[in-house]
């Protein structure tokens, strides 16, 4: 009965929280800008009470005086994750009782250790409800939509009960699916649900995505082209780009964010820019000497969660922007700062570069990198199945040439594994460069 009332109460919040959010992408950048240098005051104002981010500000000098726009951000000292994890563990440790009431929530591990960290009711709400805002910015209309998605932590359906009564009136309409139970020519059963249920928005991992889209290409299957469509939680490559674009049509929405911050920008189709959400996030690029810049590592703070607030918390990514009218929009997003290629002076260096790789050639599907040595890059390609232009060993000399060119002459031996499909790693995600060099 409690658990019934406490989702109740989470789903009523979620309405109330989806009231308050922008429904669509402001168009005054200035009045936009404004608010959300007031929600960073105020939410640095309630930091200011709370124990662990208190230290914070008296070993470093401050008050919430000093936090009056997103910029003022940089002043305050950077959240990592190992400290995340600490104040998370210590919190859930010493509220035994309290957090019953909580959602514990693990990230999937792609950057090291998978975290625990806890929300509140009220933070689960917002969670939410900023999750289908950022879909209702591409016109998706929650309410008389139908949705298809993947099975998450934070998705608590039950995909064998089917639609509730709710759902069977046309409201709130929403298919789970588990994706790990669609693989190899069961793709083919995915692909019939997907033109079967002819969903408004279709939201799946980017693997999922790319292999339903080779299994259509070889079986010369057509996919229902939904309104609109987001490869969740994986970057996109520009290969992998045309390929969606392909398959699913002029939708593709490319949504930012992670577990612990929510949803933090989104790239409307034919955009060239993320959005940020000023109104529930900041999002500051930082330097090697965590200045501010226009090119460097994401820092991110969340102005709607007030119980366990993220406050400069370093995601791991890289990316570049533009600031315009005082508001920053990201332009590229380059991926985890701890996926570097590494070389045998010891030196470390982006791997973003041979992302750009496949775009200089046509005929590929999926690329992926794996350095297992010093000096040995595997390199796993899927060729098209419907491009005939180069074969294999052109492929494969356009890529020795391109590494000679980045790095030096052969400086890698370069393992090309040619395959159907790229599967992904064990916790559904896909990154396009793994290092396993220690």
């Amino acid at each position: 009965m409690a658990s019934f009332i406490r989702n109740e109460f989470k789903n009523v919040m979620t309405l109330y929280y989806l009231i308050k959010l922008d429904k669509k992408i402001p168009a005054d950048n200035i009045k936009n800008k404004q608010r959300q240098n007031k929600k960073v005051h105020s939410m640095m104002k309630r930091a200011y009470k709370i124990p662990f981010y208190r230290k914070r500000f008296d070993d470093n000098g401050l008050t919430p005086d000093d936090f009056h726009s997103a910029e003022d951000m940089a002043k305050f000292p950077i959240l990592y994750r190992a400290e995340l994890r600490e104040w998370m563990k210590k919190e859930i440790n010493d509220n035994p009782e309290k957090s019953k009431t909580w959602r514990i929530f693990s990230t999937s591990g792609s950057s090291g250790v998978p975290l625990k960290f806890a929300i509140t009711q009220r933070e689960n709400a917002c969670y939410n409800a900023n999750w289908i805002r950022v879909l209702m910015f591409t016109g998706y209309k929650p309410f008389t939509g139908k949705m298809l998605s993947f099975l998450t932590t934070h998705a608590h359906v039950d995909p064998k009960k089917g639609d509730s009564w709710i759902q069977k009136l046309g409201i709130l309409r929403r298919r789970v699916v588990p994706e790990h139970e669609y693989a190899g020519e069961k793709m083919g059963d995915l692909i019939k649900l997907v033109n079967d249920y002819k969903p408004d928005m279709l939201c799946f991992r980017k693997n999922v995505l790319v292999r339903m889209a080779l299994y259509a290409k070889k079986h010369k299957l057509e996919v229902y082209k939904p309104k609109a469509y987001t490869p969740v939680s994986e970057m996109v490559d520009e290969a992998t780009k045309r390929l969606l674009l392909e398959t699913y049509g002029e939708g593709l929405m490319d949504a930012y964010g992670s577990n612990e911050t929510g949803s933090c920008a989104i790239k409307l189709p034919g955009k060239d820019s993320f959005y940020v959400c000023a109104d529930t996030h900041v999002i500051n690029l930082v330097d090697e000497n965590d200045r501010l810049t226009d090119d460097g590592r994401a820092i991110i703070t969340t102005l709607y969660k007030r119980d366990f607030p993220i406050i400069n918390y370093e995601v791991g990514d890289m990316m570049t922007s533009e600031t315009i009218d005082g508001l920053r929009y990201i332009k590229t997003i380059k991926g985890r700062t701890n996926d570097l290629v590494k070389h045998a002076d010891g030196k470390e260096t982006s791997a973003a570069e041979l992302y750009k790789i496949p775009n200089g050639i046509v005929g590929i599907s999926q690329f992926r990198y794996v350095q297992n040595a010093i000096d040995e890059i595997d390199v796993l390609l899927v060729k098209d199945p419907l491009s005939d232009e180069y074969t294999a060993k052109e492929i494969e000399d356009f890529f020795n040439m391109k590494f000679d060119e980045l790095f030096g002459y052969h400086e890698y031996n370069l393992n090309f594994k040619w395959m159907d499909v790229i599967p992904p790693d064990e916790n559904g995600k896909m990154r396009c460069f793994v290092c396993n060099v220690k």
